[in-house]
């Protein structure tokens, strides 16, 4: 059967209401692209940006060897273009994305001032051992030269720390709000959320709540992290959580649903997105969203801090169905959340399996972090970014690591791109400390179209 490119003859998407949420910009910055056309392109190649983790020392960990990380050409085009001296990596990260996710809705210059603009955003705070290995070297050094100084007398700690500089990178201060609103031109309403892993798909349902509730016109929504130091290893190694993969090809240490899975990779990367109504996005002459948010399903489990249960996944699932007006039948694609935990996957993939029954034989299952590594915050905006791309051109990308699926998981995953029509993808974000969160995506009836730079990697029909 052929099948068509970016249309399907004879099929009719209903028209987009004025109030729908659209989503008509995205940026991205991950190990695998620092634009979304070059992050794109590289999911439908299979192309990994996990590499050994060669800045540290891991050969005392019992996991953790690998990372995913933004190539250094992409970290220094970043800096130059949106670094500034008092600006932490993780905003900068942040700022630019946005740049780009405004660039691409269209917003030449400023945006229009005709109303308060949301800004939500998941930042996760690296604490006091900084984003990268050498943040982490300087902090104990200091915390050794305060202890042979003063000792722990509180009151002399605290004299030695008046008045000193902290780096950027070991404090929770962000101008980031201010700066947004100075960009933009106009009044921020701005939402910090903490939401461990599941934040960059809370901070999308929030400034949709915003929206909705019109107390925004337009929302941005961005998601960073940057935090591979051995303290955060070493957290995750007590847990055993990190992939301990040692073949030859780092780029297969992440293989979610595969049944040689033995753990998450993690990685810095970040995203953003410009949300608003479809009839604000008409006014302005932006007629050609990437995606419609139809409904999503949040839920904060107290069973267990970090293991995920069937139940709530379920039920969050089966929540974003509901408020979008939608039913399991009409879902085409599961975008996954998909760590490559030995827990988690299985755990996942149940739940899917509740929701969709023998439908799940049908589904196409994506799992970005088979490539990128789990962005923490950042996965949730990074990988709406693919389901939004994959509504916008018929194409599910592959998970090149699942050479051996898992029978216990029985989800459907593809080692080449799946040129199928889709008209609705779900979306799954999970968290430590019980955090859940859901997502449909529904195709846009006019949607954006693919570049035609882009075209050249996209699979033909045949």
């Amino acid at each position: 059967m052929s099948l068509p490119s970016h249309e399907t003859p004879g099929t009719e998407h209903p028209p987009d209401r004025p109030d729908d949420i659209v989503i008509t910009g995205l940026g991205v910055v991950t190990p695998i692209g620092g634009d979304v056309e070059t992050f794109w392109s590289a999911n439908l190649e299979g192309r990994s940006g996990i590499v050994l983790e060669e800045r540290m020392d891991t050969r005392g960990l019992p996991c953790g060897w690998t990372a995913g990380l933004i190539p250094d050409d992409v970290k220094d085009k970043v800096r130059a273009g949106h670094g500034a001296p008092d600006r932490s990596w993780g905003d900068t990260l942040m700022h630019a994305c946005v740049e780009q996710a405004l660039a691409d809705a269209d917003f030449a210059g400023r945006p229009p001032a005709d109303g308060p603009a949301a800004l939500v955003y998941a930042r996760v705070w690296p604490g006091p051992t900084g984003s990268f290995p050498q943040d982490y070297v300087t902090h104990i050094a200091d915390l050794a030269d305060r202890y042979d100084a003063v000792g722990n007398d509180p009151v002399r700690v605290l004299e030695r720390l008046r008045g000193r500089f902290l780096s950027l990178e070991t404090q929770d201060l962000s101008a980031f709000p201010r700066e947004i609103a100075e960009r933009l031109g106009t009044a921020v309403l701005p939402v910090r959320l903490e939401a461990t892993c599941s934040g960059g798909l809370r901070a999308i349902a929030e400034a949709a709540r915003l929206l909705r509730s019109g107390r925004a016109e337009y929302a941005v929504v961005s998601a960073a992290v940057s935090r591979n130091t051995p303290y955060v290893l070493s957290q995750y190694g007590q847990l055993m959580a990190l992939s301990r993969w040692k073949g030859d090809d780092p780029g297969q240490a992440s293989m979610p649903f595969d049944k040689r899975r033995t753990g998450m990779v993690i990685n810095e990367s970040a995203g953003a997105l410009v949300l608003e109504t479809a009839a604000h996005a008409a006014r302005r002459g932006m007629t050609r969203p990437h995606a419609v948010i139809g409904g999503w399903g949040l839920a904060v489990d107290t069973a267990h801090m970090t293991a995920p249960r069937v139940e709530m996944i379920e039920r969050v699932m089966r929540t974003a169905l509901a408020e979008a007006g939608a039913e399991p039948d009409d879902v085409d694609s599961v975008n996954a959340h998909g760590t490559s935990t030995r827990l988690n996957d299985v755990t996942e993939a149940r739940a899917l399996h509740q929701v969709f029954g023998e439908r799940m034989a049908e589904i196409d299952v994506c799992a970005v972090k088979s490539l990128t590594g789990h962005g923490s915050a950042a996965s949730g905006v990074v990988e709406t970014a693919v389901a939004a791309l994959t509504l916008c051109r018929d194409v599910v990308p592959p998970v090149v690591t699942c050479t051996e699926p898992d029978p216990a998981c029985g989800v459907k995953t593809s080692l080449t791109p799946v040129r199928r029509p889709v008209a609705a993808v779900l979306k799954n974000s999970f968290g430590f400390g019980g955090q859940y969160a859901s997502m449909l995506f529904r195709r846009p009836a006019t949607p954006r179209r693919a570049p035609e730079r882009a075209r050249s990697y996209e699979p033909q029909p045949s």
